[in-house]
């Protein structure tokens, strides 16, 4: 993140299909067009480009391939879904889930402009965290008071404790069951508005993804 680092990014510019991502590497000046990136994603490319440069690796091979770096499933990709006869985005999340990938999550969400778009957040458990799980899920409170997420809805009871220190005016519904999932989202979500889903894998929310992606009519 410094721009002293051996490997760093100088500037990026957005147009609509493609980030130009202008990044030194060991003092070379390196152009690169990128597809669905976010912050975590740059910090790969520039560690995955600085071994190639140590290396001796020709990094002018992979320059301006606008499909070589793209979001995997699960890792943040966002996908334009068609459900409940309306056309929203849904950035999937699923794969899984630490407070360090959660809070990166709701900071790459927080930074996508909205316009008139509303914003909600699916948060499962955290799971596999041990004696400070709960602090950790209290701890996610603070990042999605200050993001511009409208609302949080939660599935799981690690992610209760996230949901009890969120502000009230940001607290949606409580997922008893993955299958409440489209008795709620589908009166509630509008055109162009965004869903993310963040859970750890063991939770199911990662299958709820996968069936949301592929259109299938029912959540589970």
């Amino acid at each position: 993140m410094s721009k002293k680092a051996d490997a760093t990014l100088i500037k990026k510019k957005s147009f609509n299909n493609y980030n130009l991502l202008y990044l030194k590497i060991l003092n070379k000046n390196v152009f690169l067009k990128v597809k669905n990136i976010n912050s975590l994603t740059v910090l790969n490319i520039l560690s995955s480009l600085l071994v190639l440069s140590i290396l001796n690796l020709n990094l002018s091979k992979i320059e301006n391939l606008t499909n070589l770096f793209q979001l995997v499933e699960g890792r943040g990709k966002t996908h334009t879904v068609s459900r409940y006869k309306k056309k929203f985005n849904f950035i999937d999340e699923s794969y899984n889930a630490n407070p360090s990938s959660v809070k990166n999550a709701i900071y790459n969400f927080s930074n996508i402009k909205k316009n008139n778009s509303k914003k909600y957040l699916l948060l499962g458990d955290m799971l596999e965290l041990g004696k400070k799980s709960d602090i950790y899920h209290k701890n996610l409170s603070r990042f999605i008071n200050r993001s511009d997420i409208d609302q949080l809805f939660i599935y799981g009871k690690n992610a209760f404790k996230t949901y009890q220190k969120t502000y009230k005016a940001k607290r949606g519904n409580i997922l008893q069951n993955i299958n409440d999932f489209d008795e709620i989202f589908s009166k509630l979500i509008k055109k162009n508005d965004y869903l993310m889903i963040k859970g750890s894998n063991a939770t199911g929310l990662n299958n709820l993804s996968k069936i949301i992606i592929t259109g299938d009519k029912h959540a589970l």
